[in-house]
């Protein structure tokens, strides 16, 4: 976005009125009104990405409201809405995104997600599908659609899902993360290790990635990787509280057996 304003003024003379005074007055051009909403656009995005909600919600309301055809404005208000927890006015900003343009797949993305939240798991995997159904390999909709799978308790769904994702976008962190804690809470964890590892070193990891990394190494027994991976994130009574959770599902998993 561009951040530079450029003002031009004109002065006014009264040709008709010799003892009028002289005036400057500012000329708005179209360029001057965009490149003030573009700065408008960014304050609002650095607002939300630093979690002042409800600057971003006042900035991006006054930017829908100027230029309702603005598809900047309502995602970044959903966006807000959502994160601010109220679900009906981030619905109703994505919905306004949607009848300005029915293909806007932030918009889709942003009510599946809303869905899910809201256990809606037809409607979502209905959205998740509308975006496919034009961007087969689009990695949001496959990860979010393998989500909406694996709370289904469709784990084989969900893991075929992600892995079609993987064939597209292979170093995609959110789909290797999804399908190793779906691996490992399905009873594969040595294969769910083996996806996960590729995880620690990719840039752009996440850290839950190596969370779920910790996690498929406990359901095998091996808490001393669960925790040296857990170092790395968290305070060590954090750790302490994660591998007491770990091993109740562990637990779980085997039927209620004690385990070591």
């Amino acid at each position: 976005m561009k951040a530079i304003v450029v003002i031009a003024c004109c002065v006014v003379l009264a040709a008709c009125a010799p003892m009028r005074e002289p005036k400057v007055q500012p000329l708005t051009s179209a360029m001057d009104d965009a490149a003030m909403e573009a700065g408008e656009l960014r304050i609002a995005s650095s607002a939300l990405a630093s979690g002042d909600l409800d600057v971003a919600s006042s900035l991006y309301r006054r930017i829908t409201a100027a230029r309702p055809n603005m598809m900047a404005g309502w995602l970044g208000l959903g966006d807000t809405m959502y994160l601010a927890g109220d679900m009906t006015q981030a619905r109703e900003a994505y919905e306004a995104a949607l009848q300005r343009n029915p293909a806007q797949f932030e918009a889709l993305l942003g009510l599946a997600r809303m869905d899910v939240r809201q256990r809606h798991f037809p409607k979502a995997i209905e959205r998740y599908n509308a975006i496919l159904a034009q961007r087969a390999d689009h990695p949001l909709a496959l990860a979010g659609l393998g989500v909406v799978y694996d709370l289904s308790g469709n784990a084989e769904q969900a893991q075929a899902t992600y892995r079609r994702g993987l064939s597209a976008h292979p170093d995609d962190p959110a789909l290797r993360s999804n399908l190793g804690l779906s691996l490992s809470l399905n009873g594969k964890p040595r294969e769910a290790v083996n996806i996960l590892l590729d995880v620690m070193g990719v840039p752009t990891a996440l850290p839950q990635g190596r969370q779920n990394l910790a996690l498929a190494y406990a359901m095998m027994g091996r808490d001393d990787a669960a925790e040296s991976i857990l170092l790395g994130d968290m305070p060590r009574a954090y750790v302490q509280d994660n591998l007491t959770f770990y091993r109740e599902v562990r637990r779980r998993m085997s039927g209620g057996k004690q385990l070591p």
